[in-house]
């Protein structure tokens, strides 16, 4: 009995009305197809019995990665980060050095602009488009963009932002999931044994991303309704009176485990006494992996590697100006597992 043959991609292009290539790229989660595109041939190749080929997966993969691209121009690489401070070069890093491998895969170069701050817009411009540069990545951490501070010519450039929160939705965003990376911090915790866990940040910082500390610890409370809430503590900066109140907060909850976002945090809960992890867990909404603090790895590279790719897709497509429908898309980390709290079990 002849068997019947299985559901190809092509079978699918051809039940859609879309080109083989538009399939492949859908699967593939290829950033040059749209959502509503990708959810069409998702559910066209469920429909139709389509199952994916893990050798032929692998070997096009394969192909693909070792298939060089001509030189397809520069783009720039616009962060805030003062490199010429370790303490600021060091996370940038990052980003930086999966974003210029991406770029050069697609056969761009990358050209970085650093300790860049809104008022250097119109200059900067003008270098950009006297190098015929298109497509620009905006990295802001000091501060939450604000479209309006940026007296730039939008519609002359393919656009994506990456960092602190948007005043104004304005830019396309490819940025680490604040809330979900956050949620996973105090599902670990509780994991390690902890019951008391409080968020101490700064308030400057929190406002930046949008309270997403905040958002998250009542998401994870309404998850978790057995579990204590405890209120934030929000301080001025990290300085002796911010330490003292920190203190009292710890006492009148009777913390555990604090979560926090700020640099500096383990040295002020030690200057309140206490002994990071004996005395209080301590873990971060985003840790270096090669660092000791425990907490989130950010993913910086998978977000720098997504951002690439959608400015590339941006700028090949002619996408240019300020996005009618401003795109967010959240990339989740991964726990790193460091010495300022007990590991699992």
């Amino acid at each position: 009995m002849n068997r019947k043959p299985s559901c190809t991609m092509r079978d699918v292009a051809a039940h859609l009305g879309v080109s083989h290539a538009t399939v492949s790229r859908a699967l593939r989660n290829d950033p040059r197809i749209t959502e509503a595109v990708r959810l069409s041939v998702l559910k066209a190749a469920a429909r139709l019995g389509y199952r994916r080929d893990p050798r032929l997966a692998e070997l096009m993969s394969h192909v693909r990665a070792g298939r060089a691209r001509a030189h397809q121009g520069t783009l720039a690489w616009i962060t805030d980060h003062d490199l010429s401070l370790p303490a600021e070069k060091a996370p940038h890093e990052l980003y930086w050095l999966s974003a210029a491998q991406r770029a050069e895969e697609l056969g761009y170069k990358l050209e970085r602009f650093d300790h860049v701050r809104p008022s250097d817009a119109p200059r900067l411009e003008r270098r950009l488009r006297a190098q015929g540069i298109r497509g620009m990545v905006i990295q802001q951490f000091k501060a939450a963009f604000h479209l309006p501070d940026w007296r730039l010519n939008w519609r002359h450039f393919a656009i994506i932002h990456n960092g602190s929160s948007q005043i104004i939705q304005a830019l396309d965003s490819v940025d680490a999931d604040d809330v979900a990376n956050c949620v996973q911090v105090f599902t670990a915790l509780v994991r390690r044994g902890h019951r008391r866990i409080g968020i101490c940040t700064t308030l400057a910082i929190e406002a930046a991303t949008s309270y997403s500390l905040c958002t998250a610890e009542a998401r994870f409370s309404l998850l978790n309704p057995g579990i204590p809430r405890i209120p934030p503590c929000l301080l001025p900066d990290l300085g002796p009176h911010s330490a003292a109140a920190a203190g009292r907060w710890l006492k009148q909850h009777r913390i555990d485990a604090v979560i926090s976002q700020v640099r500096g945090m383990k040295e002020m809960l030690e200057a309140t006494g206490r002994r990071i992890p004996a005395d209080l867990g301590l873990a971060y909404q985003g840790v270096n992996p090669h660092g000791s603090n425990s907490g989130i790895w950010q993913r910086e590279d998978l977000i720098a590697a997504v951002i690439i790719d959608t400015l590339v897709a941006s700028v090949e497509q002619g996408r240019f100006g300020l996005p009618e429908t401003p795109r967010l898309t959240l990339i989740q980390g991964t726990w790193h597992q460091g010495v300022t709290c007990v590991a699992e079990g």
